[in-house]
């Protein structure tokens, strides 16, 4: 097995992003997600110039819209063609200087970066789908510099098919946007859904202090973010 992969589970999960890059980029490109997006980067708010490293960006849409905002962004993921899409949208976006975004292939769990290189690292439905998510929270630390943050988007516990249609309800969101949001839901009912006690234990046990965590759409996601302590 490539060390890119830790399990036959891993590959397995890569082998269908791979196959479905084009789908998947355009499936995030507009809708809830990407409204949900940009409430994160609100809610992070780096300034201008922010070192920050996107682990796990896919097709690269958030990374661009830290770029837009002049972060200098690096985004790691191991699908190929999800990084040539990652690559093709950002060179096509007006408002991206090309010097400020980079895409390289490297799995989560081994960061290829020095420790302290980063001022805002962070993984946005990255830590429920892993194999090993306490081994990515510990790489996003290492690399992130003493003082910096590491946020994470990911659901909650009660993130599921019957909470998502009753969002979806509520909302009156269209047929396309509800069933984008429940194929995320069918995906968090087979992966890891967090109560607010159990990510922040994750979160704590990476190193973090000084944890954030909000909930939002509704309830059904959470936001997090913690800081690495000074002189670590």
């Amino acid at each position: 097995m490539s060390p890119l992969w830790n399990s036959p589970r891993d590959w397995f999960r890569w082998f269908l992003f791979e196959i479905g890059a084009g789908y998947y980029t355009e499936k995030l490109a507009s809708g809830p997600e990407a409204e949900l997006r940009e409430e994160f980067a609100n809610w992070l708010a780096p300034a201008a110039d922010t070192r920050l490293l996107d682990v796990g960006c896919g097709p690269g849409h958030l990374a661009r819209l830290f770029a837009r905002r002049d972060c200098r962004v690096t985004g790691v993921d191991r699908g190929r063609r999800l990084l040539r899409q990652a690559q093709r949208w950002s060179e096509q976006d007006p408002e991206v200087d090309a010097n400020a975004i980079q895409f390289l292939r490297a799995p989560a769990e081994r960061l290829p970066f020095p420790e302290n290189s980063f001022d805002l690292t962070i993984a946005t439905t990255v830590i429920y789908f892993v194999a090993q998510p306490a081994a990515v929270l510990r790489e996003m630390v290492r690399v992130t510099r003493s003082g910096g943050v590491v946020g994470t988007l990911d659901p909650h516990a009660s993130l599921n098919r019957r909470s998502v249609r009753d969002y979806c309800e509520r909302r009156r969101l269209d047929r396309r946007d509800t069933r984008k949001l429940l194929t995320w839901a069918v995906a968090s009912e087979r992966c890891l859904r967090f109560e607010e006690h159990e990510l922040r234990a994750l979160l704590a046990a990476a190193g973090l202090v000084s944890i954030k965590m909000e909930r939002r759409m509704g309830g059904l996601v959470w936001f997090a973010r913690g800081r690495k302590p000074a002189g670590s």
